[in-house]
């Protein structure tokens, strides 16, 4: 006649499945991810600034730079004249940006609260992207500028006005493009969220 077997001999033989590792709450993972995009900002500005900064200093890196963004011909060596000049504007064509980064900032410090339909973060969003799209129309025009103030030492006959448009100018303003609508539809959903809970 067989044994009875009871409950606990049922729990031995049979095997539980090994538990998975908890993973992290989504806030903290959030919270990481928006941290390490504050980070990508604060080098991002870091570098336009120290950009400006060196090519004060580097007469000859800035007049290559120059040569690069403009597609212009500087005969002979920067002056000292130029180099104010340019510099000066190159401070000028940089707040633009860097305002950008700022909204950005603002962005992601209401996403590390959690804080993603918060008013300051989807004020900051549309303020970023419009920033963007800015830069995006005004970078020729700085580019433009550029090249008339360094080969204004040139002299009579080889000064040049060269306004370019890259593809990178068409990119960022698809992008400042593609962030407000973006920014619009999230204003909406808060709008909407917002009525439907005045109706509970």
């Amino acid at each position: 006649m067989p044994s009875p077997v009871g409950p606990t001999s049922l729990a031995a033989t049979m095997k539980l499945p090994a538990l998975a590792p908890p993973k992290s709450p989504p806030q903290a993972r959030f919270r990481r991810i928006a941290n390490f995009a504050r980070g990508l900002i604060l080098v991002g500005g870091a570098l336009l600034a120290a950009n400006t900064v060196v090519a004060w200093f580097q007469p000859q890196y800035a007049a290559t730079a120059i040569k690069v963004q403009t597609e212009v011909a500087i005969l002979g060596p920067l002056t000292l004249q130029t180099r104010v000049f340019a510099g000066l504007w190159d401070l000028v064509s940089i707040t633009v940006p860097l305002v950008a980064l700022v909204h950005l900032w603002n962005v992601f410090g209401e996403y590390a609260q959690s804080r993603i339909f918060s008013v300051r973060a989807l004020a900051s969003l549309r303020s970023f992207a419009r920033w963007m799209l800015a830069t995006a129309l005004l970078t020729p025009v700085f580019r433009a500028v550029m090249s008339v103030i360094a080969t204004w030492q040139n002299g009579h006959g080889q000064r040049e006005l060269n306004l370019t448009i890259s593809s990178d100018d068409y990119m960022t303003l698809l992008f400042g493009v593609v962030t407000l609508a973006i920014s619009s539809v999230m204003v909406e959903a808060a709008r909407i969220a917002a009525d439907n809970e005045g109706f509970v």
